[in-house]
């Protein structure tokens, strides 16, 4: 690698295994919104995923089967966030009346999520948010390797 190769900026990453309660939607949508706050996020950004892992985890408790897995990564101001559980059907976004109870969840995301997909075994419903605060404009950060931090988190 030649002195002037400039890597990517670090990336951080926090994953919880989450028990199928509703009671932990409270603690998964607070842990988030910690973990965005140590990473140095803050405003709206934090908010929405905040909203966004609070649906989603909802969704896999009420759809999914088995043990919910919480995965938060940030890289270069774009957070993503994946809810993973062991229900192959893919989440699908529906179309809730307004006197329903329910049924909104993804909506709300795809309306506040950059993009947002589900992966190909169904598993695992994604949503992607870029920051949109400003970045101190300068030289590039110059690096021998990208550190990746990961935390674990014991389960909610």
């Amino acid at each position: 690698m030649s002195p002037t190769t400039v890597l990517s900026r670090a990336q951080c990453r926090f994953e919880a295994v989450i028990d199928p309660n509703p009671v932990r939607v409270s603690l998964a949508r607070h842990a988030s919104a910690s973990v965005l706050r140590l990473w140095g996020m803050s405003g709206s950004l934090v908010d929405d995923v905040q909203l966004a892992v609070s649906e989603l985890v909802t969704n896999a408790i009420e759809h999914g089967h088995g043990r919910i897995v919480l995965s938060i990564a940030e890289a270069a101001g774009t957070v993503k966030i994946e809810v993973s559980d062991c229900n192959p059907a893919p989440a699908q976004v529906r179309s809730a009346q307004h006197d329903d109870l329910g049924g909104r969840g993804l909506m709300i995301v795809a309306t506040l999520a950059d993009s947002w997909g589900v992966s190909e075994n169904g598993c695992t419903t994604w949503a992607t948010f870029v920051s949109r605060e400003l970045q101190p404009v300068g030289l590039p950060m110059v690096s021998a390797a990208p550190p990746v931090i990961t935390t674990s988190a014991p389960v909610l």
